[in-house]
């Protein structure tokens, strides 16, 4: 397999569904649905150790996901994959249009505010059920950001950075 530095988290493993080795999965875009039977997925632990496996089938519904991979067939074996990070290569996603981008670029991207001051830099993005938040670390304390355009007002991908409006509360 080639570099695994190009791997996109997509989703996480939450637990075995029925007796054969399906688990139900959480998409970390809910509406995406690019996974397809017979594509390769790398799943990742705690440890990051990675593991390749094989999508049998993939059964897509709302908030009950489910996924099927070749060589799981027992409720047993399904168990052990339990909080599992779903892993794509970066080459299997869909292609974007120009303002478009996967959450996960974000890390890395400079927060600033329209006169250009520093909030710090993105560290993490978390998928939560009311919307996205960035982690941005500023003075070694941690903010989190909601990715909303009430707050970001531009994300300037060539120069990346996220130009914010810093509104009142965000940062105490």
């Amino acid at each position: 397999m080639s570099s695994f530095d190009k791997i996109v988290p997509f989703g996480q493993i939450l637990k075995p569904h029925g007796l054969k080795g399906e688990l139900k999965v959480l998409f970390y875009n809910q509406d995406s649905k690019s996974l397809e039977n017979n594509q390769i997925v790398l799943l990742r632990n705690s440890d990051n150790e990675i593991i390749e496996y094989k999508i049998e089938r993939i059964f897509y519904s709302f908030k009950k996901n489910r996924i099927k991979f070749f060589d799981i067939n027992t409720i047993e074996e399904a168990e052990e994959l339990r909080g599992y990070t779903l892993n794509v290569l970066r080459s299997d996603l869909p292609k974007l249009d120009k303002n478009e981008y996967y959450l996960n670029d974000l890390v890395g991207y400079l927060l600033i505010d329209d006169s250009n001051k520093n909030y710090g830099i993105v560290n993490d993005v978390l998928v939560l059920p009311a919307n996205n938040v960035l982690s941005v670390t500023m003075e070694n304390k941690e903010y989190l950001i909601p990715l909303i355009d009430d707050v970001i007002l531009d994300i300037n991908q060539k120069e990346k950075k996220i130009i914010i409006d810093p509104i009142k509360g965000l940062f105490n």
